[in-house]
């Protein structure tokens, strides 16, 4: 039954506890909760019939689309045959498939191995944990330190927590796992080092090497990072700065993990976003659109030269570390129909493409607008930077406003993520087979939010709120 009945509803304010929500919301407005039960395609639609565009892939996940029964019916049948298979003593068929399968496709290396976990936390803990037994097994059993960036976010179990760059996730949880230490990100549109210079001039990534040099190379396990960081919107590594990154950790005996979770499968127009920029890093971690969100499954993907100090004929030898769940024979026949799709369909081609479609048509539509400072991102992952001043680039703290974006972009039929995490952004990430028609819906509904938030702001020039396109027309009246 996709009816919100009145049981339903109490049992929403008395028994459930949502992910990064105040569920306070919903006792203390009375407010009627958005609940999505059916998708297909790119849309989705909610219990009264509303119908969405699914801007964000649920969560940076289901890139290939709602609807797909072939992936369905993979899970069923694999239900059928197995339900269960204990990652601890025994390999599943999907397992050792997908994990061939991983390997053929990944930057680390026909011969790399897969450990599977459940999701995007477990497999950056998992990662970590990869890093350090590694360095103690050369012998290095000082290094312990782990490199990330500033504001980004690598998941909230308590070790990926310790090394993500959000301050406000962070806080209230300590003390965290010690040895986490952050470096600026290269933040072109607001970079202290290149603002006075036509281009990039590497400074960021010279800052990752005077923190190895003052830390000690010796007390250095990994650096981890995102080809492209999601925390900040879509903010893009620049040319040969994973490269340099690469080279630091060659030279200083550092362990490269490159966070795919969002980046993987197509989001960025490869199969990994390392892929696109010409890198191979020593462990992957990702999940998330591995199954395109039909089930929970993630990867730690781990180069052979690393992975080898494990393996032995010694029991002593092997690495100390488990999930109950990791790899379910379920979900790995899920991401190999899923896999099956991404080839057949061509969309790592199709993403960049209707990628680079989306950014120019919306440059075109809002790339002036005098609260838009940039239009950034790779592939089906983009982002619009809002400010209070596009010529001075004045950044636009307004308590609640994304919130009240996101209701914006969510009356007129879009579901995407309105954040501010590092400056306000609307972030668009919509599954890999969005069609043209979608694509400009989607622009044309963004371009009605960002005048909406001008005609908030008294930014928005008067031409166009006294005379808005005839279908924008109902949005601005209710506005």
């Amino acid at each position: 039954m996709s009816t919100l009945t009145n049981n339903r509803l109490q049992a929403l304010s008395d028994n459930v506890w949502l992910h990064f929500f105040q569920m306070g919301h919903f006792s203390s407005t009375g407010a009627r909760p958005t609940v999505l039960v059916r998708g297909e395609g790119s849309r989705v639609w909610d219990q009264d019939g509303n119908e969405y565009i699914d801007g964000l892939s649920g969560l940076f996940a289901v890139n290939v689309g709602y609807g797909r029964r072939e992936i369905v019916e993979a899970i069923s049948a694999q239900l059928n045959d197995i339900a269960y298979v204990s990652p601890f003593s025994f390999p599943s068929l999907p397992l050792i498939d997908l994990s061939a399968r991983l390997a053929a496709i990944s930057p680390t290396g026909p011969r790399s191995r897969v450990f599977l976990t459940t999701g995007g936390s477990d497999a950056v803990e998992t990662a970590l944990k990869i890093a350090k037994a590694y360095q103690r097994r050369r012998g290095f059993a000082d290094r312990s330190k782990i490199i990330a960036r500033r504001v980004s976010y690598h998941g909230t179990s308590m070790g990926a927590l310790s090394v993500n760059g959000v301050t406000s996730l962070r806080n209230g949880f300590g003390p965290l796992v010690p040895g986490a230490r952050h470096v600026p990100l290269p933040y072109r549109y607001r970079c202290d080092y290149c603002a006075l210079h036509s281009g990039c001039r590497g400074v960021c990534v010279d800052e990752v090497e005077r923190l190895i040099e003052f830390e000690g190379p010796e007390t250095i396990a990994a650096i981890i990072m995102e080809p492209v960081q999601n925390s900040g919107g879509a903010i893009v590594s620049p040319p040969g700065y994973l490269q340099h990154i690469r080279q630091i950790c060659d030279h200083y005996g550092i362990v490269m993990i490159v966070d795919e979770v969002i980046c993987g499968f197509g989001r960025v127009g490869d199969w990994f976003g390392s892929t696109a920029m010409g890198v191979a890093p020593d462990i992957i971690t990702t999940a998330k659109a591995m199954t395109s969100g039909y089930a929970p499954l993630g990867a730690a993907i781990v180069r052979d030269t690393i992975a080898d100090v494990f393996i032995s004929d010694n029991d002593a030898d092997k690495f100390m570390h488990g999930i109950t769940f990791g790899g379910h024979a379920a979900s790995c026949a899920a991401a190999l129909v899923n896999l099956d799709i991404i080839e057949r369909e061509h969309l790592l081609e199709r993403s960049r493409e209707m990628g680079a479609y989306l950014m120019r048509e919306l440059e075109a539509a809002v790339g002036d607008h005098p609260n838009v400072g940039e239009v950034r991102g790779m592939g089906m992952f983009m982002a619009v930077e809002l400010v209070r001043d596009r010529a001075t680039r004045e950044s636009l703290a307004e308590e609640r406003l994304m919130v009240w974006l996101s209701d914006q972009l969510k009356q007129r039929g879009l579901i995407c993520r309105a954040d501010d995490r590092l400056e306000p952004v609307i972030q668009l990430a919509p599954p890999l087979i969005l069609t043209r028609e979608e694509a400009d819906r989607c622009v044309r509904i963004v371009t009605e939010a960002v005048h909406a938030l001008g005609r908030k702001l008294g930014s928005t020039p008067a031409m166009f709120a006294i005379n808005p396109p005839a279908e924008t027309k109902t949005a601005v009246a209710a506005d």
